[in-house]
């Protein structure tokens, strides 16, 4: 690793440890507060991932929304983010009583129901909102859950948040890791609840389905999982309210399709559960993460790489 690189990660971790300690000393709201001004103030010194967001922006709203509009949405995109960020760091500190006074939960019918099934449970969602803050207010309800992360770029940085998931009973499933299979199985067999995002173009086994009217590389694991599994497959978010309040929204279980042509099942079922992605961000535009290059892959890079194997 070149010394730069190593020096940025090292900073970046410090500066994790010292947002954590020093907006631990302040009543929450007005620590979120801060993050929300340190997520402003990285808008401006951010040029990187600025202009990706805009670029993300253009594509999803070009057409509709000016470019002005469109900077409107990217700052409170960051003021978001570094709220959320400081949240995670001390989410810890709050007990389950002041956790579910920020939190509203609504369709948890739909949740207990589906528990009590016998198949598991799968929880598909986004990176809109605080999705670290759901996983830990669901598991604070007492619901069993188990989420599939990807590794981060820095193992101690992946540990931090690894451990800040586990103080409210959240396991990572390491995705990629040579036991995840067995763990995953392992969890809808034990009639407890699998959480996915979806939402992001990595290296993993994916399909293209639009995603604003644009051919965006998805993971399908998700669908693969749900079909071969029988597991209750259900959308879930969680949206960040006036006041720094958040309400999670547990959707009705969805009924996938079934055609008999597996991969067809699987990039239909992959097309639903990114279609229902989008209404959402369509309604929260703030509240995801564009500085995410979601359309990066194109078709014919995966073609290519199919055809060196």
């Amino acid at each position: 690793m070149k010394y730069s690189k190593r020096f940025i990660r090292n900073f970046l971790l410090l500066l994790l440890k010292l947002l954590g300690i020093c907006t631990r000393l302040l009543p929450w709201r007005l620590g979120v507060h801060f993050g929300g001004v340190l997520g402003t103030l990285a808008f401006y010194l951010l040029k990187r991932e600025r202009k990706r967001s805009h670029e993300g922006l253009k594509v999803a709203f070009g057409g509709e929304k000016s470019d002005r509009a469109l900077r409107i949405i990217a700052r409170a995109n960051f003021c978001n983010l570094g709220k959320g960020l400081i949240e995670i760091l001390n989410l810890h500190t709050l007990n389950k009583k002041q956790l579910e006074n920020y939190i509203s939960l609504e369709g948890e019918e739909y949740l207990k129901a589906a528990t009590v099934s016998g198949k598991g449970v799968i929880l598909i969602t986004g990176h809109i909102g605080n999705w670290e803050l759901m996983a830990a207010a669901l598991s604070m309800r007492g619901y069993r859950l188990h989420v599939i992360a990807a590794p981060l770029y820095d193992p101690r940085i992946d540990e931090l948040i690894i451990r800040l998931r586990a103080d409210f009973n959240v396991e990572t499933i390491s995705r990629g890791s040579p036991s995840s299979s067995r763990k995953i199985l392992s969890v809808l067999k034990s009639k407890e609840i699998l959480g996915l995002l979806i939402d992001q173009d990595t290296r993993v086994d994916g399909v293209f389905v639009n995603f604003f009217n644009k051919k965006a590389h998805t993971p399908a694991g998700a669908a693969q999982l749900a079909l071969r599994s029988g597991a209750e497959t259900m959308m879930c978010f969680v949206t960040r309210l006036p006041g720094d309040r958040h309400r999670i929204t547990i959707e009705k279980p969805m009924h996938l399709y079934r055609s008999g042509n597996k991969n067809q099942d699987i990039e239909n079922n992959t097309a639903m559960f990114t279609a229902r992605i989008e209404e959402h961000v369509k309604q929260y535009p703030e509240q995801w993460v564009w500085m995410h290059r979601r359309w990066r892959t194109k078709p014919e890079e995966i073609s290519r790489d199919r055809e060196t194997r």
